[in-house]
Formats: C-alpha cells, structure tokens, sequence
C-alpha cells in the first residue's frame, strides 16, 4: 500500500521548521520506481548546497519513519524557471524582469515587472509596451490580482537587451 499523505506529511512538518517553503510536491513512478520530487525555494532563493542538504535530511527522516520505503529516489531542487510562480513571495526576487502571464479567463500578458504588494490584496504592477504598426510604442502600468494569474513565469531571453 502507497503512503500517499504520510509522506507528504513527513515533508510538510519537515519544512515548517525550516526557512525554505514547498513550492510543488509531485509524485510519480517511473519504469516501477516510486519517484517524489520536492521544489522548495524561499525570499533569497536557495544554494545547491542547501538542496543536498535538504535532500540527505530528508531521506534519512522517510527511511526511518515509513516502515517500508514506499520512495525509491526523492530529488530535492529548485522550482527553476520553467515552473510557474505559485506564491506571490516568489515574484519579489523578479522585479523589472519580464514576466509571461496567463489569466484564469485565458487572457496572456506579457509585461516587465514592476512591483508586488500584499497589503490590501495580493497584487503585481507589469509595465506592458504597447506596438502598433507605423505608431510609436506606448508604455501602459497594469495591476493585476495574483488570484486571477493561472500561470506565471519569467520569459527567457537570450539577448544582451533590458
């Protein structure tokens, strides 16, 4: 029998003493082997050096409280920039970066980001630029509602280009 939630419980009372936060949790199986994959990351964003550590703490702990190890690999990492932003803390460390947004009504946005808020409500600033043929570009602020966001993630460029 797979130990689904004590496991997930093992990492989640793991991480409440520790300054890193989950960011996803995925479970999966892989030619038969049990594969759980952890993406912790914090304000400052984390050292591979504290991913190795996190990940030996962690499979010490799962060996010795699941009476058998239902996990054959557990992998600790960064949420990396192709996982989408799932807390709004995450977007501090991009600030004037370019973000690629998909709303929950479908609608994408591409725009730089300009700031974050929490207070009243969790909120982003983008600067979006604005091109339309034989016009010059037009700067324009848009506030959006970090609940409206279904995805978010920074684009990646490979250009010397702000």
């Amino acid at each position: 029998m797979y130990k689904r939630q004590e496991l997930k419980n093992i990492v989640e009372e793991y991480f409440k003493s520790s300054e890193y936060k989950i960011v996803d949790l995925l479970l999966s199986n892989e030619n038969g082997a049990k594969i759980l994959e952890i993406f912790a990351d914090n304000i400052e964003g984390i050292k591979i050096d504290d991913l190795v550590s996190i990940n030996r703490e962690l499979n010490e702990i799962v060996d010795t409280k699941l009476e058998t190890s239902d996990v054959s690999k557990l992998i600790v990492s960064s949420p990396g920039a192709e996982r989408s932003f799932r807390y709004l803390w995450q977007l501090r460390k991009h600030i004037e970066r370019v973000l690629e947004i998909e709303l929950n009504d479908g609608e994408k946005i591409e725009g730089k980001l300009i700031s974050v808020e929490e207070i009243p409500a969790e909120i982003i600033f983008l600067e979006i630029t604005k091109k339309e043929k034989s016009k010059k570009a037009t700067i324009e602020t848009r506030t959006l509602n970090f609940k409206d966001i279904k995805e978010s993630r920074v684009k990646i460029s490979f250009s010397n280009k702000k």
